[in-house]
């Protein structure tokens, strides 16, 4: 996978670079759509190399704990803290944003009802003096007065008035069409003097109004003398001039409206960010002059201070905004106190974690490098030091282990030297003598064996066989074992020699026990049999020192040699008897230790005796090398792969037919 977009990429790369090179040269060349390929051929790759980052940087930089601790926190802490304030920011910006728009509007109103209160006193002042003269004349009067106090607070401002023609017919008082201008402040072009009064505005209006592109704030009222009706009209133009008097009055700045569609002002998104500023765009709603209705919106660009809209909205009615900035001043700062008390919080928990991590991991490899003497140090402070510290005793624990291993290790190479030197002690080979068939084997069920045998030749025509089980298993019971075939082998080449050579069977145990009760603990103990045959008169005279007694198999009979004492090594000095047999052709003579008939099936039950006697009659024919592979085979069979509790040695003599 990997060659094969490595391959298109770079295919994709060439088309492109190629397609790219002729467009250059030829725009108008079909070869150019070799640079859509190969831009095709990038885009079908993008995905592949994007993955290939992200699990590079997943491999890479999200590898320590610390920074996926670092991410979790982004993802959990900043990340949403980030969106929480972008929704107050936004929040903020539309509530402030309408707090100073609903300001402007007030602004405006205020303007609308500075023009309206104007207008009254105009009118007022005409009821008081209405007899005195004619109406433009008194009119003009009053309001040379109230336009000096007007344009003090709004710069321009103009004034008319207005007389409608006479009723013609039937017509409705509100149906009566303006004739002309009787007195204006400034004076007006002739022109001008037959512009009609919007039916609309025959009751009075006092507002923001939008006449032929212009917006213009007008108060216009009715005046009676008689049955005559006349228009008073207070004009101002909205105006810079206007915008330059509010804002020196109320610090709300903005710009000359403009119809909404055609906006293009410039206003800046970061509101109250510098300077305690409020930005925002606020909408003009006026009212045609023609028509009554209200269209043509117009958009401006304001600029607000925010303690302007603080004062105006909450600290006029002195309740509650009086003390609002302090709760959000202590709001604000629990909540900064609170975040960063959780930053520090975060980032010491997020240390903690880390360092033991990183210590496990420091120790971990000094582990792979085979330091098994590194430690942690811990305070065992929280869960993960105490994990540090179980890792200490792991250690330790590694450390002591091996330190068995490696002893056990030199004593197993200690015993196999020692159940190899053993191996030795049995005879090598057989010996081989006339009209006797000789086998045996030791099965130990350690490494070194606490069983003996041995074939001592004594001439062509006699030899000794001993078989002996040391008490105990193990080392110990090996080197019993050895003690006990040296004391052997000396005491019978001993008695076998010079004057001794008539000596008995059972002086020779005798002997033995002397030596192992002198030699040994007094809890160590063995049994033997020492049994001596002779070839010419096929006789075989034996003493047994408390030993499992071998079977003789003669004519499908059994008989026991049982004859003899006590186990050897206990007491110094106990006596011993000896008994000779007469031995006939086909006649089998087997020796065993206690762990052949005591071998156990997985049932608990003993081989026994009786089994190996039944064994031995019913196979009495064969040669002795197959009889002792037949008993080993058959106990193999009766304990069925379970574990080898004893010694198993056994010993066959047979005497061919």
């Amino acid at each position: 996978m990997k060659t094969r977009m490595a391959k298109l990429t770079a295919t994709a790369v060439v088309l492109y670079l190629v397609g790219k090179a002729i467009s250059y040269v030829s725009p108008n060349s079909i070869f150019t759509i070799l640079e859509g390929l190969g831009t095709l051929g990038l885009v079908i790759t993008l995905p592949y190399y994007l993955l290939k980052l992200i699990k590079s940087i997943k491999k890479r930089w999200l590898w320590k704990v610390r920074n996926k601790i670092i991410v979790s926190y982004a993802f959990v802490g900043i990340i949403p803290l980030v969106i929480l304030g972008l929704l107050l920011w936004l929040t903020m910006r539309l509530v402030l944003g309408q707090l100073a728009a609903l300001y402007l509007d007030s602004e405006l109103q205020q303007v609308s009802k500075t023009l309206r209160e104007s207008n009254q006193q105009i009118a007022l002042g005409y009821y008081q003096k209405a007899g005195a003269g004619e109406a433009g004349t008194i009119l003009r009067q009053e309001a040379r007065q109230a336009l000096n106090e007007l344009a003090g607070k709004l710069g321009t401002v103009s004034w008319k008035v207005l007389q409608p023609g006479e009723p013609a017919g039937t017509q409705k008082e509100s149906e009566q069409r303006p004739g002309r201008i009787l007195a204006a402040i400034p004076e007006v072009q002739p022109s001008d003097a037959t512009k009609p009064i919007p039916e609309w505005t025959l009751k009075g209006f006092s507002g923001l109004v939008y006449e032929k592109g212009r917006l213009y704030f007008r108060s216009i009222g009715p005046l009676r003398s008689g049955n005559t009706v006349y228009y008073s009209c207070l004009e101002v133009p909205f105006s810079q001039d206007l915008i330059d008097r509010v804002r020196k009055e109320t610090e709300l700045q903005m710009s000359l409206p403009v119809p909404l569609g055609d906006a293009n002002l410039d206003v800046s998104m970061s509101d109250f960010a510098t300077g305690g500023q409020i930005n925002y765009i606020g909408v003009i709603v006026p009212v045609n002059w023609t028509t009554g209705k209200v269209s043509n919106h117009h958009a401006t660009a304001l600029r607000v201070p925010l303690r302007t809209v603080y004062d105006h909205y909450f600290t006029e009615t002195q309740t509650l905004g009086a003390y609002l900035i302090w709760v959000l001043t202590f709001l604000g700062s629990l909540f900064v106190i609170v975040e960063v008390i959780s930053l520090v919080i975060a980032v010491a928990i997020a240390r903690s974690i880390t360092r033991t991590i990183h210590s496990l991991d420091e120790a971990t490899t000094a582990i792979q490098q085979g330091n098994f003497e590194y430690r942690i140090e811990t305070q065992n402070s929280d869960q993960l030091e105490t994990m540090a510290g179980s890792f200490n005793k792991m250690s330790a624990s590694i450390l002591s282990l091996m330190q068995q291993v490696s002893e056990k290790q030199r004593l197993d190479k200690e015993i196999e030297i020692a159940r190899e030197v053993q191996s030795k002690l049995f005879p090598q080979k057989l010996p081989s003598i006339k009209n006797f068939q000789l086998a045996a084997a030791c099965l130990p069920a350690r490494q070194v064996s606490g069983d003996y045998y041995d074939f001592i030749p004594l001439g062509t025509s006699a030899f000794d066989v001993i078989i002996g089980d040391i008490s105990g298993k193990g080392i110990s019971a090996a080197l019993l074992m050895a003690s006990l075939q040296s004391s052997i082998r000396t005491i019978i080449s001993y008695q076998t020699l010079g004057d001794n050579r008539d000596a008995s069977v059972a002086k020779s145990v005798s002997d033995v026990n002397r030596q192992l009760y002198f030699q040994t603990s007094p809890d160590k103990f063995a049994t033997l049999v020492l049994s001596r045959f002779n070839a010419d008169d096929l006789t075989v005279t034996y003493c047994n020192a408390g030993h499992n007694p071998p079977l003789i198999i003669s004519d499908h009979t059994i008989r026991h040699l049982s004859k003899g004492g006590m186990v050897a090594g206990l007491f110094e000095d106990p006596e011993y008897d000896e008994e000779t047999l007469q031995l006939s052709p086909r006649d089998v003579v087997v020796y065993y230790t206690d762990g052949i008939v005591e071998a156990e099936n997985p049932a608990g039950e003993q081989y026994g005796e009786d089994r190996l006697a039944d064994l031995l009659i019913a196979n009495a024919f064969l040669t002795a090398d197959d009889i002792q592979a037949l008993i080993l085979d058959q106990l193999s069979c009766w304990v069925a792969g379970g574990d080898q509790r004893d010694d198993m040695t056994v010993v066959v003599v047979k005497i061919p037919g």
